[in-house]
């Protein structure tokens, strides 16, 4: 490398004893109107070694070294105090400097693809630090002041040999995505709830034998937990964790999956693939947001491997029927169906509606024009109709309740809860009431009113029904 490249932000003596008055260059090209250098790539070459004189390059920011055959960096980057990025990623280094672990500014550090054995615990120094990945290297611990690095979001460790994570990871609070994938683990902490805004988990190919309850942990949206040896799902994992969309637990020794996965009702991936389950709970159907299941590989007794083979729309629709033929049999109805399977039941909470907690599919009944000749449902779900004095829609006020759930971790009401709670009658009754209250907003126009009788649609439902049946279904 050009030894002309560490003094670049100092003009050379022939620069600088140019006559002005002959110069022939262009203005933006001068020396005295250059710009210092904040950010250098050499990466991709076959560069063994960093010279000492990088220390001249004070206004770096930016630093990408990956891609060579360095063996090691030299102290002087650490008086780079303006470095904020450093990518050392695919060299032949075991250790860094300890000069470097006193950067003050620095933010993001990849050290991936070496031949580190263990992290220096003066890394615990770089309390800026947010991004660090140290994967596809031979670490086998980690050092006990890392969690001293709380302004870390993401700590990708994937491709090592890391046996055990130390007790203070926790305090690392900050902490978006941790990726352990490939490692020896065998157990995770147990207070791993006071990494409250963790939102992936990546935890595939190692030894773990059982899952935390992860309670605290509500921020998570991905639990990759794969090839490893987990036996069960604890059912207090389910509650704990209402925004879990993927769940992956594919290739584990899971013998039953538990009632309890309807609580994870946003839902959307779950795959236990190659484990030895021989029962689906018909829970499953309840999961409205669910849009892949992958059961494969298991010997499931319960379901013909046809109806397996045709995906989870077919699953799903043929667990839902079971639930309701059971209820029936008990002497039940559709209500009584959604009860007691678990299918999910839609909740009132004075007719305050969260749309982040409706599915897709759901018909809504909000309808913000007049039609002259009466009311028409826009809805594509059959309807019934029924001449009525007011006119109103029993989609109308259907949404989750966040706050209940909170309250009851997840669990629907129970019919004579809800006449408890509903003195008044039935959900079409209070819907009737609720309507009018709505006819009589201020701003004409904004819900559909006519003095004259009406038309008013039902949802496939004996009048006095509580609840809603997944549309899905219907």
């Amino acid at each position: 490398m050009p030894k002309r490249l560490y003094d670049i932000n100092e003009a050379d003596a022939d620069s600088k004893a140019v006559n002005l008055e002959q110069l022939t260059i262009k203005e933006e090209d001068a020396w005295w109107n250059q710009v210092p250098l904040n950010n250098l790539d050499l990466s991709s070459n076959t560069l063994t070694h960093i010279s000492p004189k990088i220390e001249n390059l004070q206004s770096l920011t930016v630093l990408t070294l990956h891609d060579n055959a360095l063996v090691e960096l030299p102290p002087e980057i650490g008086k780079l105090e303006k470095l904020v990025r450093l990518n050392v990623s695919h060299n032949k280094l075991s250790q860094l400097p300890r000069a470097m672990y006193s950067l003050p500014e620095l933010r993001h550090l990849n050290i991936s693809y070496n031949e580190f054995v263990e992290l220096n615990p003066d890394i615990s120094d770089l309390h800026m630090l947010e991004f660090l990945d140290g994967g596809h290297n031979n670490i086998q611990s980690l050092p006990g002041g890392i969690g001293f690095l709380v302004r870390l979001t993401a700590l990708l460790l994937p491709y090592n040999h890391i046996k055990e994570l130390p007790p203070d990871l926790v305090n690392m609070r900050s902490l978006q995505k941790i990726d352990l994938m490939h490692n020896d683990l065998t157990s995770l902490p147990e207070d791993m709830g006071l990494l409250r805004k963790l939102d992936c988990l990546y935890l595939q190919h190692n030894d773990i034998l059982e899952l935390p309850e992860f309670e605290g942990n509500e921020a998570l949206n991905e639990l990759h937990a794969s090839n490893n040896f987990i036996k069960i799902i604890p059912k207090a994992m389910c509650s704990n964790l209402p925004h879990l969309k993927i769940l992956d637990l594919r290739d584990n020794k899971i013998t039953e999956l538990p009632d309890e996965l309807c609580l994870l009702r946003n839902l959307n991936r779950l795959d236990v693939s190659n484990n030895t389950i021989s029962v689906l709970p018909v829970t499953l159907s309840s999961l409205a947001h669910l849009i892949s299941l992958q059961v494969e590989g298991n010997p499931i007794k319960t379901i013909r491997r046809d109806i397996l083979q045709c995906g989870t729309t077919r699953i799903l629709k043929t667990l839902h029927d079971r639930a309701v033929a059971k209820a029936k049999e008990e002497g039940g109805g559709v209500d009584d169906a959604s009860t007691s399977a678990g299918i999910s039941v839609t909740r009132l909470r004075g007719g305050q509606m969260d749309d982040g907690d409706i599915p897709g599919n759901f018909p809504d009944s909000f309808h913000h024009q007049q039609q002259q000749n009466g009311f028409q449902c826009p809805c594509s779900y059959p309807c019934q109709q029924q001449q009525m004095q007011q006119q109103f829609c029993v989609y109308e006020p259907l949404r989750n309740c966040q706050e209940y759930d909170r309250q009851t971790q997840g669990r629907i009401y129970e019919p004579e809860n809800y006449q408890q709670q509903h003195q008044n009658g039935s959900l079409r009754s209070l819907f009737v009431q609720q309507q009018q209250q709505r006819m009589e907003y201020p701003y004409p126009g904004y819900f559909m009113y006519q003095q004259q009788q009406q038309q008013q649609f039902s949802y496939e439902q004996d009048p006095s029904s509580r609840s809603a049946v997944h549309p899905r279904w219907v």
